[in-house]
């Protein structure tokens, strides 16, 4: 079973959704398909994500990386088990948004319903992270060290500190 970290984004760099662990797919499942289920709140941690209804028919892009940096551009009919075994965990959707800000869900949002830098950084502090899980598995341990991160992503736990998490499972 593949776990991916994901971020949904608009071209004109608006974050429709901040990255989140989504696990529990086919491996037989497409950027494509896995972009319409996440849509549709079809995986537990993507549940309160709404696309915009603007947004709907527009184009979207699919990225992958080992990083949060340094996206490779994927087709929405390649596999994300293959992909990803190769090229990294995080996958990022792009909306494509037209020239016209009228589309753009964050030009349209007054300065007040934009939330601070501070209360993103205190969010993101609250959650839950996992270590990255160790591509490809060598060894007997390496494997269980894969497991026991599913195994945390299924169950909704983690650690605030992604640190503290590696070095639990690595001894």
């Amino acid at each position: 079973m593949t776990v991916v970290s994901i971020q949904v984004i608009t071209s004109t760099g608006c974050i429709l959704r901040n990255w989140s662990i989504i696990s529990g797919f086919a491996d037989t499942i497409t950027f494509g398909q896995l972009f319409t289920e996440v849509v549709a709140g079809s995986y537990e941690s993507a549940k309160d994500f709404v696309l915009p209804e603007e947004l709907r028919n527009n184009r979207v892009l699919a990225e992958v990386s080992k990083t949060r940096s340094d996206f490779q551009h994927v087709q929405f009919g390649d596999r994300v088990v293959d992909i990803t075994s190769l090229f990294g965990h995080y996958v990022r959707y792009t909306v494509i948004v037209p020239a016209e800000a009228s589309l753009d869900p964050c030009a349209s949002r007054s300065s007040e319903d934009r939330p601070s830098a501070f209360s993103i950084l205190m969010d993101s502090a609250k959650k839950l992270k996992l270590p990255q899980t160790a591509i490809p598995a060598k060894t007997k341990k390496d494997e269980l060290f894969n497991e026991l991160v599913r195994f945390f992503a299924n169950s909704g736990l983690g650690w605030y500190d992604v640190k503290d998490g590696e070095n639990l499972l690595k001894v």
